[in-house]
C-alpha cells in the first residue's frame, strides 16, 4: 500500500483516544466504549466527526488489556477513521502484547508507534515493522527484550530508518558502529528457533 500526503489538519487534529478501555480486543468494538457517547477529558475532547469517523491521523489504545498480535487493527481503524491511511501515530504501550501483525503494514504513513510496556520476546515479534516507510519514532523499552545485552543496538540493525528508539534519538556514530546486516540475519533465524 502506498503512502499518502496526510492532511496537516489530520495531524493537528487531537488523537482519537482508546486507552483505559479495558479494552481485550480490537474488534468486535464494545458496546460500552466512552469515546462514541462522552467527549474524553483526558485529551481534552475528540477529533471532529465526518459521517460517523474521526477526522484524525492518531489513536490512542494505551492501557488495555489486548493480548496477543494486531489481527484485527485494520477493522478497528477503518471502523473509527475518515482516512484510515492517513494514520501517523499509534500508542499501542501498556497492553499484553507479544507479537506484531503484518496488518500494521497496512498503514504507510505510520511514523510513530509505542510499543513500550508490553510482552514482546523477541526481534523477531517487531521485524516486520521495518517495512514501514515512514516509520522513525519505535518504543520498545519495559519489554521482555529489552532486557538483553545489545538490544538496542539489535533494534537498530533491524529497523534501519528510525530516528528515535525509546524516546532517544538516533546518532550517526551509533548507526557507524551497528554490525553487519548478515550477523542480524542469523541473530534473527537463531530466535525464530
Amino acid at each position: 500500500m502506498e503512502s499518502m500526503k496526510v492532511p496537516f489538519s489530520y495531524k493537528r487534529a487531537k488523537p482519537l483516544d482508546l486507552s483505559f478501555e479495558d479494552l481485550e480486543s480490537l474488534w468486535p468494538l464494545p458496546s460500552s466504549l466512552r469515546v462514541f457517547y462522552v467527549v474524553s477529558d483526558r485529551m481534552l475532547g475528540v477529533p471532529a466527526k465526518r459521517h460517523g469517523r474521526y477526522k484524525t491521523a492518531s489513536m490512542l489504545l494505551s492501557n488495555n488489556r489486548l493480548t496477543g498480535g494486531l489481527n484485527d487493527i485494520r477493522l478497528l481503524v477503518d471502523k473509527l477513521l475518515w482516512q484510515p491511511n492517513a494514520l501517523c501515530w499509534l500508542d499501542l504501550s501498556h497492553n499484553q502484547l507479544t507479537d506484531l501483525s503484518d496488518e500494521l503494514l497496512g498503514f504507510p504513513n505510520l511514523s510513530t508507534l509505542y510499543l513500550h510496556h508490553n510482552r514482546l520476546a523477541s526481534l523477531c515479534a517487531v521485524a516486520c515493522i521495518n517495512r514501514l516507510p515512514n516509520l522513525r519514532s519505535v518504543t520498545l523499552q519495559n519489554n521482555p527484550m529489552a532486557e538483553y545485552h545489545g538490544y538496542r543496538t539489535a533494534v537498530l540493525s533491524v529497523l534501519k530508518h528510525i530516528t528515535r528508539l525509546d524516546f532517544v534519538s538516533v546518532t550517526e556514530s551509533e548507526r557507524r558502529l551497528l554490525p553487519p546486516t548478515k550477523l542480524i540475519k542469523n541473530y534473527l533465524k537463531r530466535q525464530k528457533s
